[in-house]
């Protein structure tokens, strides 16, 4: 049985579009009906639909909005839009979702049978694809990981945003292929399940999206497996993330068939030594700038040229800062644990060796505090709110705040979330989200992609998801709040 949700402000029309459907092919049970997209999609939150067919025009929330948020959130469900307007405009946006298909009132039952009939054979040849042993489960990672969140704006969540993988997939494929392509909790991460019927095309479809995505401006570390059950693929993504932290190396794209790499970690010859610790331990200790300089570059130099992981350069970190604190207790003026998250930001916000060793210096140099001049921090705090809330509808990076202020990203964060309660990223969101408040209460009218746009998200979902974390309420809701 295939479950379908209709969604239609007319209830004369919701049950002709219920008894059509049910009286053509008995396979299909209309379980729900709403009478907008909002209460569509609470219902499509706590249960999974088969198939939404929704009117185009309905209070509070849109067909179109609907569509949009499935395609986001349930991009399994097929929509099938009706309407009694042709216009072009709707049709494009129903295109963009990958809408099913389009229905112009009044609906015939030809129509219907042949829409289901569709439905079932498509849904029956996806599913048999998905059942057999030909899937590719793909994790890719633009840049650096990251552990956990970041109080700074990481370079790969801007590299997915204007990746344009969505089109490339779509040109990529044939029509008897399919693929399923998730975003991480890891902002930096993507996951990407790929059906393909022989291993040969497998190998192909991996290096051609490895092709397309390591030659853009950062490293690409794609991890992967073969011959994947689909049931299985929440397993073997544990699986790539484990590789994946093991093997990522900062300024190098791999390719990574995880069917050959290690399940052991290996040991390997430590491009420092003892002496290099203690002596970059020893200047922190001094207030040496020019000798901390000097050592850390020759090493990470050294830790470059032998292809060092992240984890591998994290850890050397992490022994530097357990040093100093052991040895030198009495002088840590703060956490270690704050610190060592500092070196996760800056490892996670690397794009060239250079930027990340200044980056590093800066947060080694104040482990031991020199007196501050809180006049100087305000007044570089108070002019970093001043360009954040001058530039909040711009693009908006740590890059792009370290060019405009001199300093590296780590260091900006650190001291304007001492000044301000917040870091820079979560400054500008919540500005933003204010901005778009005042845009709704005063243009009911406004689309959200214009909205969006207009206090500086690029992507309308990516918007409306923000808008719920920071006022519980979707901009849909909020808008229709007071009518």
């Amino acid at each position: 049985m295939f479950k379908v949700l209709i969604a239609e402000d007319e209830p004369p029309i919701m049950r002709m579009i219920k008894s059509t459907l049910e009286s053509v092919d008995s396979d299909f049970k209309v379980t729900e009906c709403c009478i907008n997209g909002k209460n569509a999609v609470e219902k499509l939150k706590n249960e999974d639909f088969d198939i939404v067919i929704t009117d185009i025009k309905m209070p509070i929330m849109t067909g179109i909005e609907l569509a949009g948020w499935i395609y986001q959130n349930k991009p399994d469900t097929k929509v099938i839009i009706v309407s009694g307007y042709s216009d072009f405009e709707y049709a494009r946006k129903a295109l963009e979702y990958k809408v099913f298909d389009y229905l112009l009132k009044p609906i015939s039952k030809d129509k219907v049978s042949e829409l289901t009939q569709r439905i079932k054979s498509e849904i029956a040849d996806k599913n048999k694809m998905f059942e057999e042993n030909n899937t590719i489960v793909i994790l890719a990672c633009a840049g650096a990981y990251l552990l956990y969140g970041s109080e700074v704006l990481l370079p790969g969540e801007r590299f997915w945003s204007d990746s344009g993988i969505d089109a490339f997939m779509d040109n990529l494929l044939t029509t008897s292929e399919e693929y399923i392509f998730f975003n991480s909790n890891m902002l930096s991460e993507r996951l990407m399940v790929i059906t393909a019927e022989t291993e040969e095309r497998q190998e192909e479809l991996i290096h051609k999206i490895y092709d397309e995505f390591s030659t853009k401006n950062l490293p690409m570390t794609i991890v992967y497996q073969k011959g994947v059950l689909f049931k299985d693929t929440g397993k073997y993504f544990s699986k790539l993330r484990e590789q994946l932290i093991k093997h990522l190396i900062l300024n190098k794209s791999q390719l990574l068939c995880c069917n050959s790499l290690s399940d052991s970690y290996e040991d390997i010859s430590q491009p420092y030594s003892k002496a290099d610790v203690d002596s970059i331990v020893f200047a922190i200790k001094n207030r040496n700038n020019d000798e901390l300089k000097n050592k850390l570059i020759a090493v990470m130099n050294n830790m470059m040229s032998s292809d060092c992981t992240q984890e591998e350069i994290n850890g050397f970190l992490n022994i530097i800062l357990d040093t100093y604190t052991l040895n030198y207790p009495n002088h840590m003026k703060r956490k270690n644990t704050s610190v060592k998250k500092e070196f996760v930001n800056a490892l996670a916000s690397f794009v060239s060796y250079d930027a990340f060793i200044a980056d590093i210096i800066s947060i080694l140099a104040t482990l031991r505090n020199d007196k501050r001049d809180p006049d100087r921090y305000e007044q570089l705090a108070n002019e970093v709110e001043e360009y954040l809330i001058n530039n909040y509808n711009k693009n908006i990076t740590s890059d792009v705040l370290s060019k405009e202020f001199g300093f590296v990203p780590s260091y900006i964060s650190r001291l304007f979330k001492r000044q301000k309660g917040v870091s820079p990223n979560e400054y500008v969101t919540k500005y933003r989200i204010e901005k778009a408040k005042k845009l709704i209460e005063e243009n009911n009218d406004l689309r959200i992609k214009d909205i969006a746009d207009a206090v500086g998200f690029k992507e309308s979902y990516y918007f409306s998801k923000t808008f719920k974390r920071e006022t519980g309420m979707w901009p849909t809701e909020y808008s229709a709040r007071d009518k």
